[in-house]
């Protein structure tokens, strides 16, 4: 759903990433304005709050923008939220949110995680 003055039209993130991975974020967000208007973005998973670059851009009537950030994969799967908001003159006002799920990855072990000994039948 599009807020008053902008839109969150896609959010672009890995489905899954291992533990302590950097996960890089891309919110694309719209002008819904009939002229520029200054729009900023952050993202949130659990508690954490994030902040998406640049702080804010002036976006033209109808242009999409992109901003983008980054967070380190906790060891569980994450709901990661991305919120836009547009300058008012005098303040920042919250004016829409989107969300994505980011799955925890399977681990897989490698070879060089194992020793390998050659047994010998005596």
């Amino acid at each position: 759903m599009a807020g008053t003055y902008t839109q969150i039209v896609k959010i672009t993130a890995p489905s899954s990433a291992s533990p302590g991975e950097s996960v890089s974020i891309v919110g694309n967000i719209k002008n819904l304005a009939a002229y520029a208007i200054y729009i900023c973005a952050s993202g949130k998973y659990d508690d954490t709050i994030f902040y998406l670059s640049p702080t804010y851009a002036s976006v033209g009537a109808g242009a999409t923008y992109s901003f983008s950030g980054s967070f380190s994969m906790p060891n569980k799967k994450v709901r990661v939220y991305v919120w836009s908001y547009y300058w008012t003159g005098s303040e920042w006002y919250l004016d829409d949110e989107a969300y994505v799920d980011i799955a925890l990855a399977e681990l897989k072990p490698s070879v060089s995680q194992f020793q390998i000994v050659d047994y010998v039948k005596v």
